[in-house]
């Protein structure tokens, strides 16, 4: 209350000043103290006097304070009109699964935290966009607003509500969103929109299980299962362009479904499991295995197979050419299924010679040999198959079991 009549009796002194000073001087000469008959005038008493000057040196005070409020108001209205709000950017991150990812070489070399008092806090800087709030970039933002409320659904596809989406990252780099999680990133749209419809009509099914969802091989090529129906198959072209293993893109890429279904991962060797149809068997397996690659891969190996040191494959002296083997590093006990397909090595006492991304899984990359302990496995499960052969009367007894399974 104090301060409002003190803004009220500002506003009526510098409004009553203001008045007086654009009043006619012949109107102000005419009422003018000085004008009038010195014998007209009264003797004024000294305590008026004195009352006279507080009163002026009160208004001067009252003018001065009243200019300097309105001028700091004015200077602070416009450093705000020049200065750009600055709000923090929004950006899309992939949270995925990723197995046997690479490490870098001096990973070994970084010392371990043994107590919190060792912990820095570590500031990263931000970097900020910087917004335009100019009338007619609001305006327009405004119209834009409107629109969508107007029109919900574009014609033209550039509102998508659904619950799986396209993320263009880069023209070489498309990511497929499903319950705002990220499942897959492809090279490009077209793909990205194959994977798309299918994972459409798999969320439009209630009946579904997440559950169901595992990687698999249909005509030997990497896949994503919904039980004994394909939804999406991984070939070599497409594993090539992304470059990476068909293999472990089947495996990511239907854990990071599960994920956005809310259904729990698989691990590594669960998913090698259900992909290559294996069980366990009693022979084991104990020694020291290293690994190869660089000027070995894309040679032949010795049951005539391209080496590629990212698949799951294994060089053995004598166990027979597909024989998988599940490898476990007795150092930290991680476990990678691989399948032989190369001789070697040769070098005692190393009885294993993994690929790189064998090595990788075991985190034996940069060891170079580690002891490992190994289970024989064997396929226990149909080959799947979109087409069905009819083998010759007189393979008949060798012929493979297969399971005829059905696109989504």
């Amino acid at each position: 209350m104090i301060s409002t009549g003190i803004l009220w009796v500002k506003s009526f002194t510098g409004g009553a000043l203001a008045l007086t000073a654009n009043l006619p001087l012949g109107l102000i000469a005419a009422f003018s103290p000085i004008q009038l008959p010195a014998n007209l005038v009264k003797p004024q008493a000294p305590f008026l006097t004195i009352a006279q000057q507080h009163k002026n040196a009160w208004q001067k005070t009252l003018i001065s304070k009243t200019a300097f409020t309105v001028n700091w108001i004015n200077r602070q209205l416009s450093s705000y009109r020049n200065k750009s709000i600055a709000v923090p950017s929004i950006t899309l991150k992939a949270k995925e699964t990723q197995f046997c990812p690479s490490v870098p070489e001096n990973i070994a070399a970084q010392p371990h935290l043994k107590n919190a008092t060792n912990f820095l806090p570590i500031v990263t800087q931000v970097s900020v966009s910087r917004v335009d709030l100019s009338p007619s970039t609001v305006v327009r933002s405004l119209q834009s607003f409107f629109n969508v409320i107007r029109n919900p659904v574009d014609p033209n596809g550039s509102y998508d509500y659904s619950p799986v989406l396209i993320v263009k990252r880069n023209p070489s780099s498309y990511e497929v969103w499903v319950n705002n999680s990220f499942v897959a990133r492809l090279p490009d749209r077209i793909t990205a929109k194959a994977l798309q419809n299918r994972l459409q009509q798999l969320t439009k099914i209630p009946a579904v299980q997440p559950t169901e969802l595992q990687p698999g091989l249909v005509d030997k090529t990497p896949s994503m299962m919904v039980g004994n129906r394909l939804l999406f198959a991984i070939d070599q072209k497409l594993s090539q362009q992304i470059g990476r293993s068909g293999d472990i893109l089947a495996m990511e890429w239907t854990n990071n479904l599960r994920i956005a279904l809310h259904t729990k991962p698989l691990t590594l060797v669960q998913g090698q499991m259900e992909m290559y149809g294996l069980q366990s068997s009693t022979t084991q397996l104990s020694g020291i295995a290293s690994w190869y690659g660089g000027y070995f891969h894309g040679r032949l190996t010795a049951n005539g197979e391209i080496y590629d040191q990212d698949d799951f494959t294994v060089a053995h002296r004598t166990l027979p050419f597909n024989t998988f083997l599940k490898v476990t590093n007795l150092e930290n006990n991680k476990s990678v299924i691989v399948r032989v397909n190369d001789r070697g090595p040769y070098i005692l006492p190393r009885s294993l010679d993994l690929s790189r991304t064998a090595a990788r899984c075991l985190d034996s990359e940069h060891t170079g040999v580690v002891a490992y302990k190994a289970v024989v496995l064997q396929q226990n499960a149909p080959q799947m198959t979109l087409k069905p052969s009819q083998p010759k009367t007189e393979n008949m007894a060798n012929a493979k079991s297969e399971l005829l399974v059905s696109n989504f």
